[in-house]
């Protein structure tokens, strides 16, 4: 076999070799089952539903933070808080965006945003009880911040539409659009 076949060949394996560790690296960085994520998908067009949706998985990710105590049973304790404190940044970020993406269309999100800033309230106080770990501080950090960003777009917003659908009887209770897949 002349030697440029041999790296051609060379260089098509490592090529799908490299596609199939950063697909599986893509998939285990999902915090959501294809299952949970097809219902979110199914509540596309019921804003109200799927941010609900978003904010039970936000609080599962709080949950399951507040199992891991210095007393859990976990083998690796901190490697899981950082899994759990990523999952929490990155459903939350999702949280953000769909309540973003629905408000531009005023749809009506009242009842999920006053759940959404019942909850949020407590997101910080969970996220900061374990005892600081090098392992986790960095995405512990960013959980905070994330938690902060939503509980204060949640607020604002909430504010916001009190006062818009206040003006606009009309459109209380709209659903505005469904966001656009991914």
């Amino acid at each position: 076999m002349p030697r440029s076949s041999v790296l051609v060949a060379f260089a098509v394996l490592a090529s799908l070799l490299l596609t199939a560790t950063l697909l599986t690296a893509q998939k285990a960085r999902d915090p959501l089952s294809e299952q949970q994520a097809d219902q979110v998908r199914e509540l596309g067009d019921h804003p109200v539903e799927r941010l609900k949706l978003y904010l039970k998985f936000v609080n599962e990710r709080v949950q399951a933070i507040k199992e891991l105590t210095p007393n859990s049973t976990e083998n690796n304790r901190p490697a899981a808080l950082r899994a759990r404190y990523e999952e929490f940044t990155r459903l939350a970020d999702e949280l953000s965006e769909n309540i973003d993406t629905y408000d531009s269309d005023h749809a009506d999100l009242r009842k999920a945003l006053r759940l959404v800033v019942e909850s949020s309230a407590k997101w910080p106080a969970a996220l900061k009880a374990p005892v600081p770990d090098r392992t986790y501080d960095f995405s512990r950090t960013t959980a905070l911040d994330a938690a902060d960003a939503t509980a204060e777009q949640a607020n604002k917003l909430l504010a916001s539409e009190e006062a818009y659908f206040a003006a606009h009887k009309d459109e209380a209770g709209k659903n505005g659009k469904a966001p656009t897949p991914e």
